[in-house]
C-alpha cells in the first residue's frame, strides 16, 4: 500500500457566542480605558495600551482554523489561532478508533453513553458534514467532532473497515 499524505484547512464559522464576547471585550477596554487614564496617573497611557493589546491577543485566539493531515490511515488534528500559531490537538490513529460515522445520525447515541469521558469539537461548525469519531486512548474515550472532506472520509474506510457507520 503506498504512502498518502495530503492535508485540508477547515475555518471555524462565527457562532453567537463568539461574537458576544468579542463585543463585550471591546466594550470592557471602552470602559476601563478612562478608569486607567484618570488613575493610572503616568502609567495611564502604557496601561490602555497594553489592554488594547490584550483585547487584539484574544480576538487572535478566537479566529481559529482546524487542519486535518492524513498520513497513511492516522490523521493529525492541528489548530491555527489567528493565522499564526499552530497546536497539536489530537492524532486518530484506526487503532485507537472504536467508530466513526456522520454525526447527524450518530450524536445522540454515543453522547449519552456512560463511558464518553470528553467530547471534542474541531468542526468548521456547520452541521451537515460533521462526522464523529470514538477514540479510546489511554483508558480515555473521546468523542471527536470534526468536518473531513469527502477524500478524508474516502481515505479512512479502508483502515476502519467495519467501524465505519454511514
Amino acid at each position: 500500500m503506498e504512502q498518502i499524505y495530503f492535508d485540508e484547512i477547515h475555518k471555524r464559522g462565527v457562532d453567537g457566542k463568539t461574537i458576544f464576547f468579542k463585543t463585550l471585550l471591546v466594550g470592557v477596554c471602552i470602559l476601563i480605558s478612562p478608569i486607567l487614564l484618570l488613575f493610572g496617573g503616568p502609567l495611564g497611557i502604557p496601561l490602555i495600551a497594553a489592554a488594547i493589546y490584550g483585547v487584539y491577543f484574544l480576538f487572535q485566539k478566537m479566529n481559529r482554523e482546524y487542519e486535518y493531515i492524513y498520513t497513511g490511515g492516522e490523521v493529525d488534528i492541528d489548530v491555527i489561532y489567528g493565522r499564526t500559531r499552530r497546536q497539536r490537538l489530537i492524532t486518530l490513529k484506526p487503532r485507537q478508533i472504536e467508530f466513526m460515522g456522520k454525526a447527524s445520525r450518530h450524536f445522540e447515541q454515543y453522547q449519552k453513553k456512560a463511558d464518553i469521558q470528553k467530547i471534542l469539537d474541531f468542526s468548521d461548525g456547520q452541521k451537515d458534514g460533521q462526522y464523529l469519531a470514538i477514540v479510546n486512548s489511554n483508558r480515555l474515550k473521546k468523542l471527536v467532532l470534526f468536518s473531513p472532506s469527502d477524500r478524508l472520509v474516502e481515505e479512512m474506510k479502508p483502515y476502519l473497515r467495519e467501524r465505519f457507520g454511514e
